[in-house]
């Protein structure tokens, strides 16, 4: 078969066309998009350089690994916030297991991690958490989520005492959101809006927030 033929056949098994107008006209190297042909919708999602969205693709369940500094008391309160994400898109999106020997630092290493951070720059004491997503042109590759726990305290359901302190499973369904690929949004009912205010429970996912995921998911 002449290069110019094997080219168009390649061009044409990777072109897809998907049936929701979010998801515009891509063309695609196995399941990552990596050209975008006319505009497509943010869908509240981080974009790349090119304007696509960036996400995990078929690459799901995304694993996140509770690293040995989470105290265990709070696992049952990250497993929820990952099933919470789960029951509402109506597949399992999140996976949560701990595992003790992992020691790796945060950084680019393939391993999505949940860390306990008892140091924090000063400049940043602010946030309550942090998570870092990485991807390769449009597909997700790393997040790990940094809870701040040195200028914060922090409450699971039900637990007495929580004034003053940050719902646990309220800040990790947003991290969970970024280490999906969403970026903030400007709904003071969405799991993704920017500030959590101490002794404040967000928990349920918005209609925002559910579709949000489902152009991706």
């Amino acid at each position: 078969m002449p290069i110019v033929s094997i080219l168009l056949f390649h061009l044409i098994v990777v072109l897809s066309l998907s049936s929701c107008s979010k998801k515009g006209l891509t063309i695609k190297i196995g399941d990552q998009d990596v050209l975008a042909l006319g505009s497509i919708d943010a869908c509240n999602f981080v974009q790349n350089s090119q304007g696509l969205r960036v996400s995990w693709k078929s690459s799901t369940p995304v694993s996140f690994i509770i690293s040995p500094g989470v105290p265990p008391q709070y696992d049952a309160t990250i497993a929820k916030a990952a099933a919470i994400w789960n029951t509402y898109l109506k597949m399992e999106l999140i996976r949560v297991v701990r595992d003790n020997g992992v020691t790796n630092p945060p950084g680019d290493d393939r391993f999505n991690v949940i860390y306990w951070m008892t140091d924090w720059p000063a400049d940043q004491n602010m946030e309550q958490a942090r998570t870092a997503i990485r991807w390769d042109i449009s597909k997700l590759r790393d997040a790990d989520i940094k809870i701040n726990a040195k200028n914060f305290e922090f409450y699971a359901e039900g637990e007495n005492g929580s004034a003053g302190k940050i719902s646990l499973l309220s800040l990790l369904l947003h991290e969970m959101g970024h280490g999906a690929g969403l970026k903030h949004i400007l709904d003071g009912s969405s799991i993704m809006q920017t500030h959590l205010a101490s002794n404040t429970d967000r928990v349920t996912p918005t209609k925002t927030d559910i579709e949000s995921l489902e152009c991706e998911y």
